[in-house]
């Protein structure tokens, strides 16, 4: 009797256990879902604008304009990358005390990494000018290159907001940086500033993004002065952190390089203008979904098993494919009836349509290839992470300039048929390692 009473309580403490632990990983999704929703709301609000502003410029501007701006805004991308969480990666991890002890070391890593990237993007300029024989490239670096020094002014603030789970303030800051870069775009170019009409916006909107962070959002007090030895220790994790983000924008970025090398600038602007147009959506979503994904893992991660954590990380990446395979597919399906009519027939002319197709396509696996990345960091994998994005940018060197021996569609095609073996491989082996040295922790 005794035991069948033992037998019934322990059962009950067990389906208590599983209702608890559904009720965290239900209400972890609540909250990524929210913060997601916030995220992409800004996102796609943001995105009608810039549409229009797209449709303007797409009418107004030349493919060898794209081009150059395609040149300016990939060499600023490649640069900035490694900045964004050169320090933010590993304060939001951190405990308050520790937090607030190490405010004062990343904001001098955060003031020695902006300057320091102004410079090298200031001195690449020259050589680059010369490559492409084109002087007109020289300003519109500089004047982009300047926005480094205004970063460090909002990055300890929005790394609080990050850390928080303030979403909605990290959206509002998109969202009327994108507002503000697509309405000022748009009017420059009517107003005939060519080039410097998608350029200027890019500076101009820094303000922006450091205002709104900064509303509102009070520092916590530097308690511990800026030491080597916490600079040190925030750079050991941070770096390949930083590392990582950057192949992994090299990975994004590298069809630009290799179609500016073999196939010229004019190539270069049809592709460029047909990739954001195709992805700015999708893209805007796995960037969403990257930055409230990173947070979400960081949590209450120590708080779950394995088989919890890894459940959690499976329906995050089914939320997030559920929310953007439908519109990559919409998107997909109408194109060639909304490109020559929004963007103007001209367009037609070009490999521009099929590009758009390809390249849409490509979009349905990239949030695994997020999520991947962001589930390594978020375990301590950032060498792997690190490897694994090195490995996949040269295997996509090399299709795209062996596909760049033939013309643009195969580009494309190359590229969607690249992305959609290896990212869906990515998010399975990544979850593998993960969990399975999770296993060994717990253990």
């Amino acid at each position: 009797m005794q035991n069948i009473t033992k037998l019934q309580v322990e059962q009950k403490q067990s389906l208590k256990q599983k209702l608890a632990l559904n009720e965290m990983l239900s209400h972890g999704i609540r909250s990524l879902g929210k913060n997601l929703l916030w995220l992409a709301s800004a996102q796609f609000s943001g995105r009608v604008v810039r549409l229009g502003a797209s449709v303007i410029t797409a009418r107004l501007l030349t493919p060898e304009i794209f081009g150059q701006v395609a040149i300016v805004l990939t060499l600023f991308e490649l640069i900035c990358t490694p900045t964004r969480r050169i320090t933010s990666a590993a304060l939001i991890r951190m405990n308050d005390a520790d937090f607030s002890d190490n405010l004062a070391s990343a904001n001098s890593i955060n003031f020695a990494s902006c300057i320091s990237a102004f410079v090298l993007m200031s001195l690449i300029s020259l050589p680059l000018a010369y490559y492409y024989q084109d002087s007109q490239l020289i300003l519109p670096i500089l004047f982009v290159a300047s926005s480094y020094l205004l970063l460090p002014f909002g990055m300890l603030y929005a790394t609080v907001n990050l850390r928080n789970n303030n979403m909605r303030k990290v959206a509002s800051a998109n969202l009327w940086q994108t507002i503000g870069d697509g309405v000022l775009t748009a009017v420059l170019a009517l107003s005939g500033f060519g080039i410097w009409a998608i350029i200027i916006p890019k500076v101009v909107m820094v303000f922006v993004w450091i205002y709104i962070h900064k509303t509102a959002t009070p520092l916590p007090v530097f308690t511990q002065a800026t030491s080597i030895a916490r600079v040190k220790a925030l750079l050991n994790f941070s770096v390949p952190v930083s590392l990582s983000d950057l192949i992994n924008t090299l990975r994004q970025s590298i069809d630009y390089l290799v179609i500016g090398y073999f196939m010229g600038v004019e190539a270069l602007g049809v592709y460029f203008f047909a990739y954001n147009v195709s992805l700015g959506v999708s893209l805007g979503l796995v960037q969403s979904f990257g930055t409230a994904f990173y947070s979400h893992l960081c949590s209450d991660n120590d708080d779950l098993s394995v088989q919890s954590a890894q459940q959690k990380y499976r329906n995050s990446v089914i939320a997030i494919t559920a929310i953007a395979a439908p519109i990559i597919i919409l998107q997909t399906s109408l194109a060639p009836l909304y490109v020559p009519f929004v963007y103007g027939e001209q367009w037609l002319s070009t490999d521009a349509l099929a590009v758009f197709i390809f390249l849409c396509l490509s979009g349905l696996v990239r949030p695994m290839a997020e999520a991947a990345s962001q589930l390594l960091l978020a375990n301590g994998h950032s060498r792997l992470n690190f490897n694994l994005n090195i490995a996949i940018t040269a295997l996509l060197t090399l299709v795209i300039s062996i596909a760049s021996q033939f013309d643009l569609t195969t580009v494309a095609l190359s590229v969607m048929v690249t992305y959609l073996i290896i990212m869906p491989w990515l998010c399975w082996y990544s979850s593998r390692i993960s969990f399975s040295q999770s296993t060994v922790k717990h253990s």
